[in-house]
């Protein structure tokens, strides 16, 4: 995975790295909300996963992720999905963990680091995405299935709607596709 993690002070965040780096994942450490916005907002900065601090100097985490759903490539395309967020904290005020919960974090540890519980909330975080993947596999036979059905009805009407939703959804893809990666000529197979 590629991780993004965040924390104002320094040591927290090089244990974070030193322990995802040996468990193998690719991974970019900053020191401030704002220097993970930029990060994520970069052209090519395709995060799995961000890990960050609770409470920072000039933004805190909650601040920061609240900013990066309103990033352009989060806030109004729906193909490009905020990647999930887990919070890594020394904060024990339960009102601040709940108003992180419910906009949105995926897990909150606390700190000091427990490397056992970080590595059981990405392998949760890992699961889920294989489910994603596994469940558009399944969406794709079922549209298969169904133009399958429409052709051997010889239903017209049917076959002209469902041609005309693919239609959009194909090119809402290829628009995602040329926004993410202009320089790559990208052709169906």
């Amino acid at each position: 995975m590629k991780i993004l993690v965040v924390d104002d002070i320094k040591y927290n965040g090089i244990l974070v790295v030193n322990e995802l780096e040996r468990s193998g994942h690719n991974v970019v450490f900053v020191l401030s909300g704002m220097e993970a916005l930029r990060e994520l907002a970069t052209k090519g900065s395709n995060f799995d996963l961000v890990i960050s601090d609770l409470m920072m100097p000039g933004m805190d985490g909650l601040t920061f992720f609240k900013n990066t759903t309103n990033l352009p490539q989060y806030k109004d395309n729906a193909l490009k999905t905020l990647p999930p967020f887990i919070l890594l904290t020394a904060s024990t005020d339960v009102n601040r963990l709940v108003e992180a919960k419910m906009a949105g974090f995926s897990d909150i540890l606390l700190k000091p680091l427990d490397k056992n519980r970080l590595h059981q909330s990405i392998d949760s975080i890992e699961t889920q995405q294989v489910t994603f993947e596994r469940t558009l596999a399944q969406t794709l036979d079922s549209v298969k299935e169904m133009i399958g059905q429409i052709k051997t009805r010889g239903n017209l009407e049917a076959a002209k709607t469902t041609a005309g939703y693919l239609q959009v959804m194909v090119s809402d893809l290829y628009t995602y596709v040329e926004q993410e990666d202009p320089d790559d000529t990208f052709i169906a197979e």
